[in-house]
């Protein structure tokens, strides 16, 4: 008896030595993290490779939803049921586009705060000025990356912007040492003065004599500006606003307004125009047109644009051929226009401008407007009017706030349609003047769903996602939707 214990004791011993091998060996091919990043080099391709995880024109993203979920789409002649349940207002924890939204923020954020970590190591060993001004400039960019991903995350699952105890998203200023912990959700007012810091802390580490890593394609001194006026604009602080849109708007490096001429070559990649902040697009990338089109041709259109906007454009108005194929129109078919691919091409390939001068113009008009500047409102309105129809464009005439806002949040949709704004433009301001979803009934035919969507409603916040939930049970939903 004494021998058989002695042997499953050494057999319990044996195995438990060889499990411990099992756990501690590393695979041939692995690259830890210190090992992944030694030189600034190789921080300048974590940043890189921070850029390229952001994407809100991937499938089932922002930048489709916020059309496809409001007013200013149909089903295209090729679809066969996709984004139905977007168009028809059924989201759940389980949707493809909270689920998508967090997730994409989320994983740049941890491909972030894994590089900013490798700076720690790195910034210390270096030996110039040069290198060190380098490497600060990267870290500059990492930290606005940072801040825009979090304020996206902020705008669509936060329910209430100006209640500074309300809950918001997670604050992720770390890489978590082990992946089974849980986080809350942070308060309104945690989120907004993490995004904050981080823009505040970048303006004092950018390179202003840097020629890597400036330009359109990365977030710079006037971008994160432009992020910080946004804050402002959230936040209610009108007044701070005002002065920070016409400070930003006159502000070196900040193009001028794209003139009527221009403007189709901007959204063909053929100019620069007024965007100082754009996610470029190679072959091999995400084609933005292919959200809207079955492969690469103008015949299979899986969504079109509603009919309601087109008819909201002024005939001359160059937004209307730009997001339109004007051919197209004329059989009956409001097939888009706007990402058929750069210059030439028709393979639906284009650069996401995301941060344009005439939003700041407009949010300009905002402010005005809510600090009793009626007039200068219409003025800055007219501004833009001018350069997308004609010089004879009537000055407009506000009455009150109301109207004013209204007019505004026309202008909007007109100017920024299929690039991610509308829903979160009705979320803002609609509840305030009493401005939801209301689509024309022929445009919401076209996949049986209902006209109206009142701007209080809850689903102007996204729900946390099932997957998080499921990681993180400890989670609060937000509310409207079942847990």
């Amino acid at each position: 008896m004494k021998k058989i214990s002695k042997i499953v004791y050494l057999l319990l011993f044996a195995t438990m030595f060889s499990c411990n091998d099992a756990t501690d060996i590393v695979q041939e091919g692995i690259i830890f993290e210190e090992d992944a990043y030694i030189t600034l080099k190789d921080l300048n391709t974590g940043l890189n490779g921070a850029y390229a995880a952001y994407s809100p024109d991937a499938g089932n993203g922002s930048i489709l939803f916020n059309d496809l979920f409001t007013d200013n789409m149909i089903r295209g002649a090729s679809n066969t049921g996709g984004g139905t349940e977007t168009y028809q207002w059924l989201i759940q924890p389980n949707s493809a586009t909270p689920t998508q939204i967090w997730g994409n923020r989320y994983a740049a954020i941890n491909r972030i705060n894994r590089t900013l970590a490798a700076y720690d190591r790195i910034f210390p060993t270096l030996s110039t000025v040069a290198d060190k001004n380098a490497a600060a400039h990267t870290k500059a960019n990492l930290l606005a990356l940072r801040a825009l991903c979090h304020f996206d995350l902020f705008q669509y699952f936060t329910p209430e912007y100006q209640n500074p105890d309300g809950l918001s998203v997670i604050k992720m200023d770390f890489v978590p040492a082990n992946y089974a912990l849980v986080y809350p959700r942070n308060t309104v007012s945690e989120i907004l003065d993490f995004v904050s810091a981080d823009l505040n802390e970048a303006l004092t580490l950018f390179n202003p004599t840097s020629t890597a890593y400036t330009g359109k394609f990365y977030l710079g001194v006037n971008a994160v500006n432009f992020i910080k006026l946004k804050i402002a604009l959230l936040k209610g602080q009108y007044p701070i606003a005002q002065t920070l849109a016409q400070t930003l708007i006159t502000a070196p490096g900040v193009p001028a307004l794209t003139i009527k001429t221009a403007y189709p070559n901007m959204f063909l990649d053929t100019a620069d125009g007024e965007s100082f902040f754009t996610l470029s697009r190679l072959a091999g990338n995400n084609t933005i047109g292919s959200l809207y089109y079955f492969n690469a041709g103008p015949t299979t259109p899986i969504f079109e644009g509603s009919r309601q906007l087109y008819n909201l454009y002024d005939a001359a108005d160059v937004r209307r051929s730009v997001n339109y194929r004007a051919v197209n129109v004329n059989a009956g078919s409001y097939q888009l226009n706007k990402y058929k691919g750069k210059g030439t091409s028709t393979n639906l390939l284009n650069d996401i401008k995301v941060f344009r001068t005439s939003e700041i113009k407009l949010i300009l008009a905002e402010c005005k407007a809510r600090n009793g500047d009626l007039t200068g409102a219409a003025a800055d309105v007219r501004d833009l009017r001018v350069l997308r129809i004609a010089p004879t464009v009537p000055l407009p005439v506000y009455a009150n706030l109301n109207a004013a806002l209204t007019d505004i949040l026309l202008e909007r949709r007109k100017e920024f349609a299929f690039e991610g704004h509308r829903y979160l433009d009705i979320k803002r301001i609609g509840a305030e003047i009493n401005v939801g979803i209301n689509r024309d009934p022929s445009d919401a035919a076209s996949f049986a769903a209902d006209v109206a969507l009142s701007p209080t409603d809850y689903r102007f916040t996204l729900p946390i996602p099932q997957t998080e939930i499921f990681a993180n049970p400890t989670i609060q939903q937000n509310p409207g939707y079942n847990q």
